[in-house]
């Protein structure tokens, strides 16, 4: 720090520009070393980013907290909070002089604070000081050898050595929420069950702009018929398990139908304690499908859901810059079904209603001849070996297809059918009234990752002249910018903030960058599928974070499920077409 500090002295006054110079090497705090990422050129740039290296050894947390990836994202996530919060704390106003990013309820892996090989790595924004042109010295010394210390003393030192546990009980409690979505992820399988949502859950949020519970919700209770008992971390957890196959949600306007679906979506990713949906588990490959007005679809087969168009014109290799609504649902699907997803959540009021049903009156008016679409009620029963989870307040003709029915009445769950089997009355007999004559549905299989990128390779370059390299961008909150490509990412997968979008954006130019160089002894490009390369690249990220993918500590950015990368790459365009 001494050495900082006498360096930082020296510039006093001086061109601004010599602040480049503190990256030329580490800067040892004792306890932590301190490494300049960035230096920004001039006091209006984008701010520095520097990083924070210290073992967990030195920073008093036991050596089993850097062992499995679990633990890693526990504590990662619970200091990354910790972080946040003082540096809001200190530095409230949005031009502060030093910026750590805030998180959602998600516990993620982020590039701004990761845990590895006993290793944390903490980055964050910090805006070096000067009078025009001119080094502020004095307030630059104070900002990174005063303030960032008492920073780190604050936030990442271990606290709760004299605990139980030997860490604060909040750790522990992030912990144990990951370690019981753990295993009872692995006992859904067992136990032939897509998704469980515990008893006492808090489905509802506070608005329809906040992530926070609602205060004075019905907490969640299974119906009998649905409650299963699981084990997990050594306790009993009671709650509703939903079974695979075709499950309806139904019920009333504004009784919770949409929330419960809701919920299930959100929780394919862990969520911290207090947030009230901790305890729900899904399906990690879950992905929410519904309309998707104007997105591009390059290459997909739609055949199974969309015959030949007027013209002639197959559909079987389906290209477009602006899918329709009914289009791009069947693309959403097909998409999702290619990149491994075995459980569908879809809601009536996000969805293309001739791709849901087709009316009986306009089956004998039009025929099949006269109509491409062919609705989801004629394929569900064909789908072997995925789940969907639909919401159906209108849509009657999907209670005929259901294997369970939920009613939500007030926010609680009924069972009117579970396995087959009616327990309300007024349902039928569940007979399966369908079109006949359909080909057999033929399950998509996911395409060569090198082949499908080919194409946009010539687009994946510096945007302007003064570019270096291909930047990342994201225009508004969504439209995610790669050189020259571009992909609406609204709808695409769970993501869940512009971290992921990022995150999603740079593992997805890392990728195409290296498809070339992925040959085998002949110098062709050697075969591996777009999940393969998805999974492969995430694996590693899971292991060593961000920090050995090229621009992985250019900024902020979060690790997205594999299928949400995929999501992204479906939709990826040159901007021009």
């Amino acid at each position: 720090m001494k050495a900082l500090y006498q360096k930082i002295r020296s510039l006093q006054g001086k061109n601004y520009g010599l602040y480049k110079s503190l990256a030329d090497r580490s800067w040892d705090f004792g306890d932590f070393v301190l490494e300049f990422l960035h230096v920004q050129g001039d006091p209006y740039a984008p701010a520095s980013r520097v990083m924070i290296k210290a073992s967990l050894l030195m920073l008093g947390f036991p050596s089993e907290w850097g062992g499995s990836f679990e633990r890693r994202l526990a504590l990662s996530d619970y200091l990354y909070r910790r972080l946040s919060a003082l540096v809001r704390e200190k530095y409230p106003d949005r031009d502060a002089a030093v910026v750590f990013d805030t998180a959602g309820p998600e516990m993620l892996v982020r590039n701004a604070l990761w845990v590895d090989n006993g290793e944390l790595r903490a980055c964050l924004q910090v805006r070096l000081p000067g009078d025009g042109r001119k080094i502020q010295a004095e307030a630059a010394a104070e900002i990174l050898t005063m303030v960032l210390p008492d920073l780190v003393s604050a936030a990442l030192y271990n606290s709760g050595e004299s605990k139980k546990d030997g860490v604060e009980p909040e750790l522990v409690e992030h912990y144990r929420v990951l370690a019981e979505r753990k295993e009872i992820l692995s006992q859904l399988e067992e136990r032939g069950l897509c998704a469980f949502v515990p008893d006492g859950a808090v489905l509802p949020r506070a608005s329809g702009l906040s992530e926070l519970p609602m205060e004075g919700a019905v907490p969640f209770a299974a119906p009998e018929e649905m409650a299963v008992t699981l084990i997990a971390n050594g306790r009993e957890i009671r709650g509703m398990g939903i079974p695979k196959g075709i499950t309806v949600i139904s019920g009333g306007a504004f009784h919770g139908k949409s929330t419960l679906l809701q919920a299930l979506t959100k929780s394919v990713y862990p969520h911290i304690p207090g947030d009230g949906r901790e305890g729900i588990v899904v399906s990690e490959s879950a992905v929410r499908v519904g309309v998707e007005d104007g997105r591009s679809v390059r290459g997909t087969d739609l055949s199974q859901f969309v015959r030949d168009l007027p013209g002639g014109i197959s559909t079987k290799n389906f290209t477009t810059a602006c899918a329709s609504g009914s289009t791009s649902e069947a693309a959403n699907l097909m998409e999702a079904m290619e990149a491994g997803s075995d459980v569908f959540l879809i809601d009536e009021d996000s969805s293309a209603v001739n791709f849901l049903i087709r009316d009986v009156r306009v089956r004998k008016l039009l025929g099949d001849d006269r109509e491409p679409l062919i609705p989801l009620t004629d394929r569900l029963r064909e789908i072997k070996g995925r789940s969907f989870i639909l919401v159906a307040g209108a849509c009657g003709d999907f209670l005929d297809l259901a294997d369970n029915i939920i009613v939500m009445a007030s926010y609680k769950a009924e069972c009117a059918r579970i396995n087959g089997k009616n327990v309300a009355a007024g349902l039928g007999d569940g007979a399966v009234k369908v079109a006949s004559g359909l080909p057999a549905f033929v399950e998509p299989e996911c395409r060569d990752f090198a082949e499908y990128v080919k194409p946009l390779l010539p687009s994946l370059r510096p945007a302007s002249a003064v570019e270096r390299q291909v930047k990342v961008k994201i225009s508004g909150d969504t439209l995610l910018q790669i050189g020259f490509l571009v992909s609406d990412t609204s709808k695409a997968g769970a993501l869940v903030d512009k971290q992921q979008r990022f995150g999603a954006g740079f593992m997805l130019l890392n990728l195409c960058q290296n498809a070339a160089s992925n040959n085998d002894a002949n110098g062709e490009s050697a075969k591996a599928t777009i999940m393969e390369r998805i999974n492969a690249l995430c694996e590693k990220i899971k292991n060593v974070g961000f920090r050995n993918l090229p621009q992985g500590l250019s900024r902020e950015m979060s690790l997205p499920r594999p299928i949400d990368i995929a999501c992204v790459l479906y939709r990826l365009r040159d901007n021009g077409r």
